[in-house]
């Protein structure tokens, strides 16, 4: 698989990314929020924070004497949440970027949000104990991603339009897909929540279906970590846009669904 920077890819896909945030990611990260529980004056972790889909309703939950702090690789990520903070004139929350899963603040959180991002880390286990151990005695974790047959049909027919212009990705399972796969149902999900040493484990399901025209498959593409199955040449991206875009037509359903999993630490 490509060895592309997702960070960097993010960053170029940023606009995008945010496209999405009406439909997707940011009723998500209201939901990560509500399993939380919030109360004001806590101090929040939002891990991968991405254009604020969580850090923003964390942010009004925790109040003037909470605190949260959004992380991410992505520049340009954080540049979208920086002017989202502002045009919600929040002032409670700082935006650092860095690679989480080896970032430690300054302060001891009561609560770590982590919204379709863990799949992502190098090592799953290890990143995701990593963000455990920076929360307090009793602390909670939240954590949302895909269940198994989620982002279809596009998941597919984008490998197979990159596969194309890049034969060597033919039969290559990218890490972040074998990631999500171990946490794909309620049942894995719980499992390895309780296996990273986490109390009081629940795991709740929450189905949507997108409808889905052509332009908004291609920014899914273009702002997601699909960017990073697509080849460098201009030329050749056209040949796969065009090729994606024929195999999924003016409009199709997206399967959209999600899991959202919290536990918290031992007190």
């Amino acid at each position: 698989m490509s060895a592309r920077d997702p960070g960097l890819a993010f960053t170029d896909g940023a606009l995008q990314f945010e496209a999405w945030s009406d439909k997707l990611w940011d009723p998500m990260g209201r939901d990560v929020v509500a399993t939380a529980a919030l109360q004001a004056g806590e101090k929040v972790l939002d891990a991968c924070c991405g254009t604020g889909a969580a850090t923003i309703p964390a942010a009004h939950a925790v109040g003037t004497t909470g605190t949260v702090d959004g992380v991410d690789l992505s520049t340009g990520l954080l540049r979208i949440a920086a002017a989202n903070l502002a045009e919600e004139g929040i002032f409670n929350t700082t935006l650092t970027e860095a690679d989480v899963t080896a970032w430690r603040g300054h302060r001891t959180f009561d609560a770590v949000l982590c919204s379709y991002s863990m799949f992502f880390f190098a090592d799953m286990e290890a990143g995701f104990e990593h963000l455990a151990s920076m929360l307090r005695p009793g602390g909670r974790i939240v954590t949302s991603t895909w269940v198994e047959g989620a982002l279809e049909p596009f998941a597919g027919r984008i490998l197979e339009a990159a596969i194309k212009e890049r034969p060597r990705l033919a039969g290559v399972v990218p890490e972040a897909n074998r990631n999500m796969a171990r946490v794909a149902s309620a049942e894995l999900l719980a499992a390895w929540l309780s296996a990273r040493g986490l109390e009081n484990v629940a795991v709740a399901a929450h189905p949507l279906t997108l409808t889905v025209d052509d332009a908004m498959a291609w920014n899914l593409v273009m702002g997601s970590g699909w960017r990073t199955l697509l080849p460098r040449d201009p030329e050749a991206i056209a040949r796969v846009r065009r090729d994606f875009i024929h195999s999924v037509g003016p409009q199709v359903e997206m399967n959209s669904d999600a899991l959202i999993g919290s536990g918290t630490v031992p007190a």
